[in-house]
């Protein structure tokens, strides 16, 4: 290892696209790599290329469902684990690059798949609430009006994406 992202932990992504391209890695392998963490932030770029975004959701959503699973969930302020931040990038991923998805089924599905020891409740619809409440956020910070927002998100548990074009 070289510990420059020991160092300089801002160059995490670019460094290991830069070593999975000297080491033969498809650049999409390696753009994955670079982007999967992103967006870290509301002005940060989401990723785009399909391989990118794919890894880039199942990172999101294997950390929300995680910690969802085992009942640690953010509460007023306090969000140690940047888990608003990781289901606002989610969100924005989804809309930005036009991608319909079943949440709870991904929610579902990665849970089994961790095996997690969980509190034994189901947190789907409460998990699924969460991202409503970030998709709020979010189309509030597009500029997007408050009653046409209430009123589309009202209309039940429907794909995240589209809605941004009903707006």
């Amino acid at each position: 290892t070289t510990e420059v992202v020991g160092e300089f932990p801002e160059l995490q992504g670019a460094m290991g696209r830069k070593y999975a391209l000297l080491q033969g890695e498809h650049p999409s392998v390696a753009t994955a790599i670079e982007e999967h963490y992103k967006p870290q932030g509301p002005s940060d770029r989401v990723p785009t290329d399909p391989v990118s975004v794919a890894v880039a959701l199942a990172d999101k959503l294997d950390t929300l469902v995680g910690f969802w699973a085992i009942d640690e969930k953010p509460t007023g302020s306090k969000d140690p684990y940047a888990l608003r931040r990781a289901a606002l990038g989610v969100v924005r991923i989804l809309v930005e690059n036009r991608v319909r998805l079943a949440l709870t089924s991904l929610f579902d599905r990665a849970y089994q798949l961790a095996n997690y020891l969980a509190s034994g409740r189901p947190f789907s619809a409460d998990l699924l609430a969460f991202f409503h409440d970030r998709l709020t956020v979010y189309l509030r910070d597009q500029g997007a009006r408050h009653d046409l927002i209430d009123a589309v998100l009202s209309a039940g548990s429907r794909p995240i994406s589209p809605l941004e074009g009903e707006m």
